[in-house]
């Protein structure tokens, strides 16, 4: 019996063996293809640009239309315009209007009030922090308070929302 059992241990030994040796990895490479036909792109840090009194003014107030309607889902046809073509791709306006937009919903009846903080500033963008705070009920507890990120791009003399994502729970 013991001969049997060390013979199909053997034998499985081997035909492992085999299969290692005769079919090596048949996964695909991941090594990133690099075309040295073409130069190489170079990332640039932007340079900073102060924008006026009156552009962060404008764009506050843009971000402060946006903010109360795509953040909490209330009269989203207002938010529509204030968006830049870039947040919009891969969203229709019947979409958006129905709630389905590139925002992360805050619940309305959770909302009480934003601030923002202006991060960066170049030429024609402006990034902002927006501290989203709840009210002091059951809802406004559960969702806590919660910090987006976002851009405004001056799309031909007005700001418009290029993107808002949520960055943390606080």
């Amino acid at each position: 019996m013991r001969l049997l059992w060390g013979s199909i241990g053997g034998a499985t030994v081997l035909v492992v063996a085999a299969l290692i040796v005769f079919f090596p990895n048949t996964g695909h490479s991941t090594q990133t293809p690099i075309d040295e036909s073409k130069a190489p792109t170079r990332f640039h840090v932007p340079k900073t640009v102060h924008a006026t009194a009156a552009e962060k003014a404008a764009a506050l107030h843009t971000l402060g239309e946006f903010v109360h309607s795509a953040f909490i889902r209330q009269n989203l046809a207002a938010s529509w315009p204030l968006a830049t073509q870039h947040m919009k791709l891969g969203t229709s306006r019947r979409e958006w209007l129905a709630g389905d937009l590139p925002v992360v919903p805050y619940p309305a009846d959770a909302f009480r009030t934003f601030g923002a903080t202006l991060k960066y500033q170049y030429k024609g963008v402006l990034g902002y922090d927006v501290l989203v705070l709840g009210k002091g009920n059951a809802a406004g507890r559960d969702v806590g308070q919660q910090v987006y990120a976002c851009e405004l791009h001056d799309v031909h003399g007005s700001w418009l929302v290029d993107f808002c994502y949520p960055r943390k729970t606080l």
